[in-house]
């Protein structure tokens, strides 16, 4: 069973069972916010003004990626597409610390599908370095995204 999502900003989504919208979204206008079993915080952006084609995509993913690199003095831990048929989904992961002490993981997505973007920001608890980054659960969550 899934949680699937139809938004106004131009995406569709079948996230996991359990999947709660975030009625009010911390991240600003044109923005949605999921969280997902585990902590998992993903917000989807719309922000087609910015970003042209897909290697604008993966620029978009590099900059915002700088905000958990640069203000939250992370580490990059990997870059790479993520090769998921139909779509170019290029992804920076930053691992973190909060302002609680926590380690966290963020992975800064820009998609480009259909010839339209929509960027993502999957954020989550950092377990251990002996499975952390997980790249294949950031895989299920960008690929349960549709561009229309």
């Amino acid at each position: 069973m899934s949680v699937h999502i139809e938004s106004p900003l131009g995406f569709t989504a079948d996230f996991p069972e359990h999947t709660q919208v975030l009625e009010d979204s911390t991240a600003g206008p044109n923005t949605e916010q999921y969280g997902l079993l585990g902590d998992v915080l993903v917000t989807v952006i719309k922000d087609e003004t910015s970003v042209q084609g897909a290697p604008q995509a993966n620029g978009w993913a590099h900059l915002m990626s700088t905000f958990y690199i640069e203000e939250r003095e992370g580490t990059l831990l990997t870059e790479g597409e993520l090769n998921l048929s139909g779509k170019a989904a290029y992804a920076v992961v930053v691992g973190y610390t909060d302002s609680a002490g926590s380690g966290k993981v963020a992975a800064t997505v820009g998609i480009w599908e259909n010839d339209r973007f929509i960027g993502v920001v999957v954020i989550w608890p950092y377990v251990n370095p002996e499975i952390e980054p997980r790249l294949g659960m950031l895989k299920e969550i960008v690929a349960a995204i549709s561009v229309s």
